[in-house]
């Protein structure tokens, strides 16, 4: 079998056993999470006590499963790692995910000949190994998560990382803001499925335009660079290279085992195959959510409309701080806006007509949208920007759910953007409590369900999509 079939067969599994499932420990989080995901097809959990778990039955051995299985989720002891390797390979298993941590990564001679052991074991009997040390795989599309909570539905976002905890704070944190994937994988010491095999699977995987990576060292670099290569030639690629310090590099091998290599050449390389490199997992974020939801504007024009005269400046120095242009508006505009909102609300006070736009006092759904609306019709922009702060917007009523204004000017903005073809970001921003972070969610969530990318401060909107445009502005080029 070769290597892309072999991922295939794992990420099309039909059938998984639990390693080390007992009530209340970790083995019992993974079975829930296949449970609550809504995993296609058999599950078996395993436990030489036998007896019973979340109304399934509990097998001694995984040579006691009554039928075949395809993928198997340990959380035993290291030293028992390579008898369930041996034990797996007359069931036909395909792979095993190792929670399990104990190995190479402690630095110690004992746990790196205890992964040798292990690697030995898995090739001898044709099983491959995914980590150890790590989560495993999420793939909606079948039920596979390391996670209860993830979105059950599928989208076009592969993300690879080389850290489990990272992988489940990148898929949430970019799931409430409407970013699905196609799969997700965490494979943390890399001692058989690596990241440069997981990259040439994802060029030719039909479920992927779009592919992400937490990455704090690789043992083959010449193996990576190619599979790099082929990949950012066919997909766009966001890389989040982690140990580029000294310290980091020190803190990379004793998590992963891994080797950072020097940042210098990891910066040129990336460079040279136009993959976007990021340096925290919020970027990171950022650059997917521009990607997965923002229209490609045709230039750098940008007009800002919101809520608050001095945020609206805030944002308008980031935007300009980026490479982006606010032109004024033309004063023929200004004054048939003014005339119309006039007629809405009765009074013009606080609404303030240029670019960037302030439109706090507009109190009513109707008014913004006239503004909203000519604004995005106006050939003189590219690209336009609401925006405002969820804490301001509810003053002075901070502690309840008096003020309507923000739903008035989502609502005004979604109406705008589904009338016309004009590019439109919106950044929510502010959050302070707990009551602006409900309102901020809720609002987010309309957002992206109508197809707006949400970012949550100026300056990082204005970085993805200086970003986003330049990495197709370089694809342009080189294909032209």
């Amino acid at each position: 079998m070769n290597r892309n079939c072999a991922l295939d067969s794992i990420f099309n599994s039909t059938s998984v056993a639990i390693a080390g499932a007992a009530a209340g420990r970790i083995g019992q989080a993974f079975l829930n999470c296949l449970l609550d995901s809504g995993f296609k097809g058999k599950i078996y959990p395993l436990n030489p006590k036998g007896g019973e778990l979340c109304g399934l039955k509990v097998y001694a051995s995984i040579k006691d499963v009554p039928g075949p299985v395809d993928f198997v989720i340990a959380c035993i002891p290291a030293p028992l790692t390579p008898q369930l390797i041996r034990d797996c390979a007359p069931k036909g298993v395909k792979a095993v995910s190792f929670f399990t941590a104990g190995f190479s990564e402690t630095g110690t001679q004992e746990g790196r000949e205890l992964e040798d052991r292990m690697l030995r074991a898995a090739r001898a009997g044709g099983v491959r190994i995914l980590g150890p040390n790590c989560v495993g795989m999420y793939r909606p599309k079948v039920g596979l998560s390391f996670a209860s909570d993830f979105p059950k539905q599928a989208g076009r976002v592969a993300f690879i990382c080389q850290s489990g905890g990272n992988a489940i704070y990148l898929v949430r944190s970019a799931a409430y803001r409407g970013v699905r994937f196609s799969k997700a994988v965490s494979y943390g010491n890399a001692c058989d499925i690596n990241e440069s095999e997981l990259l040439e699977y994802l060029v030719d995987d039909d479920e992927t335009d779009l592919v992400a990576a937490y990455i704090e060292g690789v043992r083959d670099g010449q193996q990576f660079y190619e599979a790099l290569k082929k990949l950012s030639a066919a997909k766009p690629v966001v890389i989040l290279k982690a140990g580029s310090s000294e310290a980091g590099a020190r803190a990379a091998a004793s998590h992963t085992g891994a080797l950072a290599g020097s940042d210098k050449l990891w910066d040129g390389m990336l460079q040279q195959l136009g993959v976007i490199r990021v340096h925290d997992l919020e970027e990171l974020v950022d650059i997917l959510v521009a990607f997965s939801f923002l229209s490609l504007p045709e230039g750098r024009r940008v007009a800002v409309c919101g809520g608050g005269g001095g945020h609206s400046v805030l944002t308008t120095d980031q935007y300009a701080a980026a490479g982006f242009v606010l032109p004024p508006l033309p004063i023929q505009m200004q004054q048939e806006l003014s005339h119309q909102v006039k007629k809405l609300v009765n009074s013009d006070a606080g609404f303030m007509l240029n670019n960037p736009v302030d439109v706090t006092n507009l109190a009513t759904t109707e008014a913004h949208h006239v503004v909203m609306k000519a604004l995005a019709t106006y050939a003189g922009i590219d690209l336009l920007v609401g925006q405002f702060s969820v804490n301001n917007a509810g003053w002075p009523y901070a502690d309840s759910n008096f003020s309507t204004w923000p739903e008035f000017f989502i609502e005004a903005l979604i109406k705008a953007h589904r009338e016309t073809n004009k590019p439109v970001a919106m950044i929510i921003h502010g959050v302070l409590s707990r009551w602006d972070m409900q309102k901020a969610l809720k609002l987010q969530q309309q957002c992206y369900e109508a197809g707006l990318p949400v970012f949550h401060s100026p300056a990082r909107a204005a970085r993805a999509i200086a970003r986003f445009l330049r990495y197709h502005e370089r694809s342009n080029e080189q294909s032209g």
